[in-house]
């Protein structure tokens, strides 16, 4: 069994870009493999430290005396070599960016075409850098232009925007700022430079090429041919085409041992990029075919990718963990129901009861028992016809007339999220539940005398019970209510919608007009860049791990002139202590626009009645384009300019992400209490 198999980790060693060391320290690094390692400081230690070995140095390297032992140590010997020859240029480039920049004579076209310069050779490195060293290439080198507070931290700590994106918005400005623009490229520079002593301290191994190919793939579609990564310059395509290009060369030096391991996913994934590579050499970022390139070329590669890597008997994730993972390491199209990992997201305690769990759970949601008045329940805001929504500008509260805050959004696939409500106020699923328990207009009571109400069922009893057999202490519990009700929720996921079905190549119709709606929403209108495929939510990809909010500028009632902001202050009066920053003043969660068709009224007010008023409002520039002056609206304000049509088209692809039918479920009656006659009277799904 050789060394790439899942019994042996690889033990490859890291390889340091030319010129990071001298001749004769890169003759103790250029080594192919663990066992040649293990061989050199046994049997050539002397050498080594011999006069011989400085003639050797200068002539010869150690990968020349010793090549790698078979074809996958070579793929990943020439992989390796590129990867830090690429690092290494990259800080060239980011060291004549930082020159060029803190001189203020420097002709703008020349600072954009470094910037350029600097990105692409960023785009060679991506598929290995952001695998290995994710958070600090999202926080310092390549994340969003938009400020952040630092995670993990109680407290509000702010990291103002910077890096690449940063850069590329500045750069593309018609009146550019020198002095922050030389700021951040210096910054930038020391940065990576920090990072690069990291990278190169790490040793890669075959699965980090496959993982981590598989990852650029996802974030291609998602992030580079959508625009999100290139927000000035808007060169998404031709940055697009270098990250699969450095893929397809990754991929190559296996490509031989797959053909003969795995002939047919061999064939898909050079077939792909072999294609891909053709459509991205278009450069045509409005016409460029979205949905022919995720079915033809993204697809194969995210589901062949796995396939050859359990071929060739390389380890994955799977192995080195039982930790669940955001997304499902087997093969699977983005589009797949089980893309994503449900378990990931809920984090309820694994059971062989579970399905009694969501049964019970089922129960509880319909019951107004839950709540002070015996009329409201959860369902009464989360109607099950309407995608559980309500179909209302604001709920309703407890008293049946006055309303609640904020609109009541979907639960159908709310599991898939880093934090929850519109105002991601809460961080676990089952929590969820207090915030609607202790809220004077909502259920305005408690669990201790929930828990006293279910005690006098001897069905509840029974079913608590069973469901929890394996918890005889919390049986019925705070816990194990707000258990059953997650599981509950948690089972309300769909992802079979017309399009769907399509995008994973289950069925070849598709209307035209969703074809062209997808391709618009996911280009031209920038949709894609907030509602993220697939959740088409503030689901950030390719990790999905993170939810994002947005400051649209959403105004208080549907007027186009003398427009008002909305007075909700939103995530930063959610009462989480490093939500408390400025720049959260207004903003709200991503909300999906799965099944937007049946959940209107729309934004976290319900302001607009229909589609066409909401894309009128993306189309003018959010508040901005209305005359509201909010600060650090994440919407950027100028219009989109989107004909008629374009608009049509991108509603009818929305229209065609319908898909909650199969969930359309109401208990027949709900469980009796022999005791109080008057509880048995109680109606399924509440009053109002």
């Amino acid at each position: 069994m050789s060394l790439h198999s899942k019994r042996i980790p690889p033990q490859p060693l890291q390889f340091r870009p030319a010129g990071a060391l001298t001749s004769t320290g890169r003759l103790f690094l250029r080594v192919s493999s663990y066992r040649r390692m293990k061989s050199l400081l046994f049997v050539g230690k002397a050498l080594l430290f011999s006069c011989s070995y400085i003639f050797l140095g200068h002539f010869l390297s150690i990968g020349d005396l010793f090549p790698p032992e078979n074809e996958l140590d070579q793929a990943l010997f020439q992989t390796t070599e590129d990867f830090h020859s690429d690092l290494s240029e990259l800080e060239n480039r980011l060291t004549t960016y930082a020159q060029l920049a803190a001189n203020d004579h420097t002709p703008v076209n020349d600072l954009r075409e470094i910037h350029t310069s600097c990105r692409e050779q960023f785009k060679r490195t991506e598929f290995l850098l952001e695998y290995i060293e994710p958070a600090t290439v999202r926080l310092h080198l390549n994340g969003a232009p938009l400020p952040k507070t630092e995670p993990s931290v109680p407290e509000v700590v702010v990291i103002e925007p910077g890096g690449l994106q940063t850069l590329d918005e500045m750069v593309s400005e018609p009146e550019i700022d020198r002095k922050a623009i030389a700021n951040i490229a210096s910054k930038l520079l020391k940065d990576y430079q920090l990072l690069y002593r990291q990278v190169s301290a790490r040793r890669l191994q075959h699965r980090h090429v496959f993982e981590g190919a598989r990852e650029e793939i996802l974030r291609i579609f998602t992030l580079g041919v959508t625009g999100f990564d290139t927000p000035g310059t808007g060169a998404a395509l031709p940055e697009s085409r270098i990250a699969l290009q450095t893929i397809a060369k990754a991929y190559a030096g296996y490509s031989n041992s797959a053909a003969a391991r795995a002939p047919q996913a061999n064939a898909r994934i050079t077939e792909a990029l072999q294609l891909g590579d053709e459509m991205l050499a278009t450069n045509d970022f409005d016409g460029f075919d979205r949905l022919r390139f995720l079915r033809e070329v993204i697809n194969p590669l995210t589901e062949n990718l796995p396939r050859v890597q359990a071929a060739l008997e390389i380890e994955s994730i799977a192995d080195y963990t039982l930790l669940p993972h955001p997304v499902n390491p087997q093969p699977s199209t983005l589009f797949d129901a089980d893309f994503l990992n449900a378990d990931y997201y809920a984090n309820l305690s694994d059971s062989p009861n579970r399905k009694a769990r969501l049964e019970l759970g089922e129960l509880l949601f319909f019951d107004p028992i839950l709540s002070n008045n015996l009329k409201t329940s959860c369902a009464s805001c989360h109607q099950p016809g309407k995608a559980f929504t309500d179909g209302r500008q604001r709920s309703l509260s407890n008293d049946g007339k006055s309303m609640v805050q904020r609109n009541a959004p979907t639960l159908v696939n709310s599991v898939f999220a880093e934090k929850y409500f519109h105002d991601l106020r809460e961080e676990h699923l089952e929590r969820q539940m207090n915030h609607v328990v202790a809220n004077e207009l909502e259920f305005a009571t408690d669990f201790i005398t929930i828990e006293k109400r279910l005690r006098q069922s001897e069905e509840y009893k029974a079913l608590f019970a069973a469901a929890y057999a394996d918890q005889p202490k919390y049986q019925l519990s705070k816990w194990s209510i707000s258990d059953a009700l997650s599981n509950y929720v948690m089972s309300l996921r769909s992802q079979n919608s017309v399009f769907d079905r399509f995008a994973r190549g289950e069925s070849e119709e598709l209307a035209e007009e969703v074809r062209r709606g997808f391709n618009v929403f996911m280009g031209k209108a920038t949709c894609g860049t907030c509602h993220f495929a697939p959740t088409f939510s503030g689901l950030v990809p390719p990790h999905f791990a993170e939810s994002e909010s947005e400051v649209l500028g959403v105004p208080a009632d549907s007027l186009w002139t003398n427009a008002e902001l909305d007075a909700d202050p939103g995530r930063i009066a959610n009462r989480l202590p490093r939500d408390e920053a400025y720049f959260y003043a207004f903003a709200f969660k991503t909300p999906t626009v799965r099944n937007i068709a049946v959940t209107g009224p729309y934004m976290h007010n319900g302001v607009y009645t229909d589609l066409r008023q909401v894309m009128e409002f993306y189309n003018l520039g959010g508040g901005a384009g209305i005359g509201i002056n909010v600060p650090h609206q994440t919407l950027p304000g100028g219009a989109l300019n989107l004909s008629e049509t374009e608009i049509a088209d991108v509603i009818t692809f929305m229209e065609s992400l319908t898909d909650y039918e199969s969930l359309n479920h109401t208990p027949a009656k709900l469980p009796s209490f022999p005791d109080n006659e008057a509880w048995n009277n109680r109606k399924v799904g509440g009053d109002y």
